[in-house]
């Protein structure tokens, strides 16, 4: 009875998967990915999951709102180059849970430091964008990037043949994209910004006016004027009213 349940549940399994489309992951020369500006290489620094939304969410943004994690990892197959993470039989294309095999749905690929172990930790380092601009605590640099969408893309059975997310914008696929990079200012930076702030408190605090009139302080003179300063002078310390000194 064991045997019979655990072959039923197998094939259900499979009949789901099978009942559901693929889509094309792999990139070519004409769309690789950078970080940083310089082409990607296949050293495991970075991550790129595959996103999936319906074909009414033609653009992606910061927050990711009206996009699914598909829970494809693409692998790096070379210099700027992907290869679907959860392939079908044939490896060639990556299962889209939750769209049929004729369904039309639209792509977009978030790419991110493998440093952050998983899509999750990095979404929420990304904060929707609301980050300071500098790498995660314990990070010296970390690189982050979203691309532009594949619009509506034919999904297929699988054995395919698949449709690419990636191509030309002609025929709206992604174009390549390009991770951006997120450092931490080395601590001279933060000593500089310190020194900078301290010394434009106490400037503020200790600062006295030239006074025009003799013996009678008269607020801020204006030093534009060439009779400001005229006749006898005085200073008057602007932080507490009082008149320091004067002939």
């Amino acid at each position: 009875m064991k045997k019979i349940l655990t072959i039923t549940a197998l094939l259900g399994v499979a009949a789901m998967s099978y009942g559901q489309g693929y889509v094309q992951t792999a990139n070519t020369t004409q769309s690789k990915i950078s970080a940083g500006g310089v082409v990607a290489t296949n050293n495991g620094s970075y991550m790129y999951e595959l996103l999936v939304a319906p074909t009414t969410t033609t653009t992606i943004g910061a927050s990711l709102a009206g996009w699914t994690d598909t829970f494809d990892i693409l692998t790096m197959s070379g210099s700027g180059r992907v290869i679907p993470g959860n392939n079908t039989p044939d490896n060639t294309g990556s299962l889209i849970p939750g769209y049929g095999t004729t369904a039309t749905a639209d792509f977009a690929v978030v790419a991110f430091s493998s440093s952050f172990g998983s899509f999750s930790n990095a979404v929420a380092w990304w904060d929707g964008g609301a980050h300071d601009g500098t790498a995660p605590s314990g990070a010296a640099s970390v690189y982050f990037g979203i691309s532009g969408v594949a619009e509506a893309v034919a999904l297929a059975p699988s054995g395919g043949p698949y449709n690419n997310i990636w191509g030309p914008a002609a025929t709206g696929g992604i174009q390549g994209m390009n991770l951006n990079l997120y450092t931490i200012p080395e601590p001279a930076t933060f000593a500089l910004a310190g020194l900078g702030a301290a010394a434009l408190v106490i400037f503020r605090r200790r600062k006295y006016w030239v006074i025009s009139q003799a013996g009678q302080p008269a607020g801020q003179p204006d030093l534009k004027k060439p009779t400001a300063l005229r006749g006898a002078v005085g200073v008057w310390d602007c932080e507490n009213s009082d008149r320091i000194k004067g002939s």
